[in-house]
């Protein structure tokens, strides 16, 4: 099994290999998911000529460590530092885009900042921008329901019932990096200079689109796609080809030509 080394311990993750790949997309997972509910998105990019690399965030799949504990912004960033190294080494030369999922999004918006010339473009889903209420909470248990999540019943069986995936846990951890990211967030993010696509669902209740759709009219490099009726999870949403289009698409705009 392939594992990435840090500090904290090995991290599992997964590629999906294109045939003479045009670029890679190195990914970050959100809260309770693993990197195992991302193959149909997968083989979408790979019928697009476009490598997956994906890793179990620390807590989360064959990954250890406490259930739903990530560890900090920075761990985060250094699995996604690793993968980098991964697809680089793998294709040398091969442009490589950045891209992460909900709290993923969030360590991927981090990234961006303060390594604007490492990725060509970003990509960006179910990003909280804005403080999450139930975030703030004392409580720091997080009990979600499975339905704010996707209306996909397939995604939604996987969430249930796959021993990896969770809809429960102590959001401690989670809780504190994404203060410590909404601190910075209000007077860094209109500073981003990378081309990024955010796609997010009308009805995400979970990470509302207000913020992003404000945050969109405002900071140039950042570019909005909703998708009317989607949740969360909007990779495994009913609506995932549109989704997985639309990314593809923002791919091929950003990457270098063979001529450039």
């Amino acid at each position: 099994m392939p594992f990435l080394d840090h500090p904290r311990g090995r991290a599992y993750y997964r590629h999906w290999a294109a045939p003479d790949p045009r670029a890679a997309v190195v990914f970050l997972h959100g809260f309770g998911e693993h990197t195992g509910v991302y193959h149909r998105y997968g083989f979408a990019l790979n019928a697009a000529g476009i490598d997956l690399w994906a890793v179990d965030q620390f807590g989360h799949g064959l990954t250890g460590g406490d259930r739903g504990d990530v560890g900090t912004i920075e761990d985060s960033a250094a699995l996604a530092d690793g993968l980098t190294e991964l697809a680089t080494r793998e294709h040398p030369g091969l442009p490589v885009i950045a891209q992460g999922h909900s709290y993923g999004a969030v360590v991927t918006l981090i990234r961006a900042l303060e390594h604007a010339d490492r990725y060509p473009g970003v990509v960006i889903s179910g990003a909280p921008l804005v403080p999450v209420p139930e975030l703030l909470d004392v409580d720091t248990s997080l009990d979600l329901d499975p339905e704010w999540l996707s209306s996909d019943p397939f995604y939604l069986d996987a969430m249930i019932n796959d021993p990896l995936a969770f809809v429960e846990a102590d959001s401690r951890a989670l809780a504190r990096e994404l203060d410590r990211a909404w601190d910075r967030f209000g007077t860094d993010l209109p500073t981003l200079a990378v081309p990024t696509l955010a796609v997010h669902g009308t009805h995400d209740p979970i990470a509302p689109i207000g913020a992003v759709r404000s945050y969109a009219e405002t900071v140039a490099p950042l570019e909005l796609v909703e998708f009317a009726g989607a949740r969360h999870d909007i990779l495994n949403e009913a609506v995932h080809r549109d989704v997985a289009s639309a990314i593809v698409s923002f791919i091929h705009r950003v990457i270098p030509t063979v001529d450039e």
